[in-house]
């Protein structure tokens, strides 16, 4: 006898699924759950163009080139909030070189309801 793996309707779509602690297909839960509340969409950094350096809080001026890890972790330390997700991934996304714009791409996980992790 070959068994089969059981599968459900989601109640919010009817698309047949494998059964999870929420009961909902993940396209389901990502429309109703918001995981990235709480964590800003734009933060400041200050760049000195005397010096070409950039402001790491409290006090210190650091030099970093563009796209490099010291500049990604001065742009993670000033995102509040992401200590209540799971960052799974971060990288810059390309902007013009003369752009004053420095723009993250970050992929995270939390967990929503008792045990499905978005």
């Amino acid at each position: 006898m070959i068994s089969r793996e059981e599968r459900i309707l989601c109640p919010s779509c009817g698309v047949q699924m494998p059964p999870n602690a929420a009961n909902l297909c993940v396209n389901c839960i990502r429309s109703q759950v918001d995981i990235t509340e709480g964590i800003p969409k734009q933060a400041i950094l200050y760049f000195c163009k005397g010096c070409d350096r950039y402001l790491s809080p409290p006090q210190a001026w650091i030099l970093c080139q563009l796209e490099s890890r010291e500049l990604l972790a001065i742009c993670l330390k000033r995102l509040k909030g992401l200590s209540k997700v799971r960052l799974i991934d971060a990288g810059f996304i390309w902007t013009e070189p003369h752009s004053k714009r420095v723009k993250v791409k970050l992929t995270i996980q939390k967990e929503v309801f008792a045990g499905a992790i978005l």
